[in-house]
C-alpha cells in the first residue's frame, strides 16, 4: 500500500500560511490567510521557480489583488514553455475577476478538486476543457430541463438521481443559474452522489421528487413554526419579566440595544490621553471588534480586532472573543500572555476556516510605555512630530487568533514595548480601512493614511478620525462598503 501524501508547511506568518503536498506528477500549493506583498515575493522566488508541474489552491485567501493574477499568469507561461503543467484549483471569484480582466479567465485550466488532476500533466487542458463542457451542460438542465428544476421553499436543490436535498446548493432563479451553484451541483453529482452516472444517467421517479419537495416544505415549515413559537414565548417571558414591554416591536429594541452593548459606548477617561474611535459595520452584524480594558495601578488597554468573514457567525465569534480577551487582560495584565490564554481558550471551538486578528496595548502613564501584542491585525501606527516627524508600525506580533494549536501559537507571538512623549498618536485599525477598494480596484492603503496623520494630528481626536474616514469616502467614491470599518486615535499629552 503506498505511503499517504504529507503536507510540508513551506511558510507560515501572523498574515498567511502556504503548504505543499505531492500529488502524483503534481505539486500541490495551498494558500490561506490574507495576501500581501511578502506572500508574493515567496511565491516569485520560491514556489513558482520549482521546474514541475504545479496546481494552486487560494480558496482560503484572501485580499488578493491584481499582482497575483499577473504572477499566476506569468508562472503558467513559464512552465508551459518548459514542458510542465499548471492548474488553478477551485479558484476564488477574486482571482477569477483578476484573471478575466487579464483576458485569461478561459486560457488557464481550471479544476474544481484535487481528484481531477491527471495523471499525465499534458492532460491538464483536455481535463479542464471537459469540465467546462460538463459545466454547462449542467447549467443547460438546470435552466431547461424540468426534473432538475426541484427546489423546495428555501430554494434548496434536490439531485434528480438520488433524490436527496442539497441545503447547500440554492438555486433562486431557473432563468439564470449562478456559475457557483453550477459548481456545487457538479461536486455534488462527481463526488457525493452514488446514483449518477455521467454515460448511463437514471432519473428518479418524478413522483419520488415529488414526495421529497413536499416533505421538505412540510418539514421546514414546521420548523418555522417552531421557532416562531419558541420566540413568542421567549417574548411573553420577557413580557412578564419587565412589565414594560407592550409589543413585540419593544422586544425587538430592547435585543438589538442588547447587542449593540457587547462594544463600549464611550471611551474611558484616562489622566494624559485623549481616546477616540469610530465604528461603521459593512452589515447589520459586525465582526470588528474594539475595547477599553482599564487595569490596575492607572494602566489601560485598547483591544482592536476582526473575526474572519461576515454575518451571524462573523458576529458571534467576535462576542466570544472580545469577552475572552477583556477577561484575561483584566487577569494577566500582560498583553502578549492575555493573547496566548485568549487563543488557548477559544482555539478548540473554531475551525480552518477560521481565526480572529487582533491586537492588545496597554499603556503604562507612570512609566509612558506601550506594550503591543499583535496576532496577525494590521500593525498600529505610532505617529511622533517631535521625533523628526516619524511613523513606526508596531509589526512584531505573530499568527492570528484560532489558526494554530498553543504549543506552535505561543512560540509565534511576541510583544512590543515603545516609549511615547507628548504629542505622539496611535491610531489602531481594521483591514477594511486599509483594503478599501475604490473603482478602479486599488486599495486606500496605509499611504494614504499617513498623510492626514500628519496633518491633523494637532486637531482633536474625532476631527482626526472624522478627516480619516472623509479622505477614504471620497477614494471609495460611493461604492458600498465591502468590510466592516473601525478606528481607534490615542493622542498623548503632556
Amino acid at each position: 500500500m503506498a505511503e499517504p501524501d504529507s503536507h510540508e508547511t513551506l511558510a507560515r506568518t501572523s498574515e498567511y500560511e502556504v503548504t505543499s503536498v505531492q500529488r502524483g506528477a503534481f505539486t500541490v500549493i495551498s494558500l490561506r490567510g490574507r495576501f500581501n506583498d511578502a506572500l508574493l515575493e515567496l511565491l516569485q522566488k520560491q514556489v513558482f521557480l520549482q521546474l514541475r508541474s504545479l496546481a494552486l489552491d487560494a480558496s482560503a485567501l484572501s485580499g488578493m489583488t491584481m499582482s497575483l493574477a499577473r504572477a499566476v499568469l506569468y508562472a503558467s507561461q513559464t512552465l508551459r514553455s518548459q514542458g510542465h503543467s499548471f492548474a488553478l484549483l477551485n479558484p476564488p471569484d477574486a482571482l477569477r475577476s483578476f484573471m478575466k480582466l487579464l483576458g485569461m479567465d478561459h486560457k488557464l485550466p481550471v479544476l474544481l478538486s484535487e481528484s481531477q488532476l491527471p495523471v499525465k500533466p499534458a492532460d491538464v487542458p483536455a481535463v479542464s476543457d471537459r469540465l467546462d463542457r460538463e459545466l454547462q451542460q449542467i447549467k443547460r438542465d438546470l435552466e431547461s430541463n424540468a426534473l432538475w428544476q426541484f427546489t423546495d421553499r428555501e430554494f434548496s436543490w434536490l439531485c434528480p438521481f438520488c433524490a436527496a436535498l442539497q441545503d447547500l446548493v440554492k438555486i433562486a432563479s431557473r432563468v439564470s443559474v449562478a456559475q457557483p451553484a453550477v459548481e456545487k451541483v457538479w461536486r455534488h453529482l462527481h463526488d457525493d452522489c452514488l446514483s449518477y452516472s455521467p454515460q448511463q444517467p437514471r432519473y428518479a421517479a418524478r413522483p419520488d421528487l415529488e414526495a421529497r419537495i413536499r416533505d421538505s416544505n412540510q418539514r421546514k415549515l414546521d420548523a418555522a413554526r417552531g421557532h416562531v413559537a419558541e420566540l413568542q414565548t421567549k417574548v411573553l417571558k420577557l413580557e412578564e419579566r419587565t412589565h414594560r414591554m407592550d409589543t413585540l416591536e419593544k422586544g425587538v429594541k430592547i435585543a438589538a440595544s442588547r447587542q449593540r452593548k457587547l462594544l463600549p459606548i464611550r471611551a474611558p477617561e484616562v489622566p494624559g490621553c485623549e481616546i477616540s474611535y469610530t465604528y461603521r459595520p459593512a452589515e447589520e452584524v459586525s465582526g470588528d471588534f474594539y475595547d477599553f480594558v482599564e487595569l490596575a495601578d492607572g494602566r489601560v488597554a485598547f483591544v482592536i480586532g476582526d473575526v474572519s468573514g461576515h454575518g451571524i457567525e462573523a458576529g458571534i465569534l467576535m462576542g466570544m472573543t472580545k469577552k475572552v480577551l477583556s477577561i484575561r487582560l483584566s487577569e494577566l495584565g500582560d498583553p502578549v500572555a492575555a493573547v496566548k490564554k485568549t487563543n488557548a481558550d477559544i482555539v478548540k471551538d473554531m475551525d480552518r476556516s477560521s481565526f480572529v486578528t487582533a491586537a492588545a496595548l496597554i499603556y503604562d502613564p507612570a512609566a509612558r510605555t506601550l506594550t503591543c501584542a499583535r496576532a496577525g491585525h494590521n500593525p498600529p501606527i505610532l505617529y511622533s512630530p517631535s521625533r523628526g516627524d516619524s511613523f513606526r508600525r508596531l509589526e512584531t506580533g505573530g499568527l492570528m487568533i484560532g489558526m494554530a494549536a498553543p504549543s506552535i501559537f505561543d512560540a509565534q507571538l511576541t510583544g512590543e514595548t515603545v516609549d511615547v512623549q507628548p504629542g505622539d498618536l496611535l491610531l489602531l485599525y481594521t483591514d477594511g480601512l486599509e483594503e478599501g477598494k475604490n473603482k478602479a480596484g486599488e486599495e486606500f492603503g496605509v499611504a494614504r493614511i499617513l498623510p492626514v496623520l500628519r496633518a491633523e494630528h494637532s486637531k482633536p481626536g474625532p476631527y482626526l478620525l472624522g478627516a480619516l474616514f472623509y479622505e477614504f469616502d471620497r477614494f471609495a467614491g460611493g461604492l458600498p462598503l465591502e468590510d466592516d470599518l473601525t478606528a481607534v486615535c490615542v493622542k498623548f499629552k503632556g
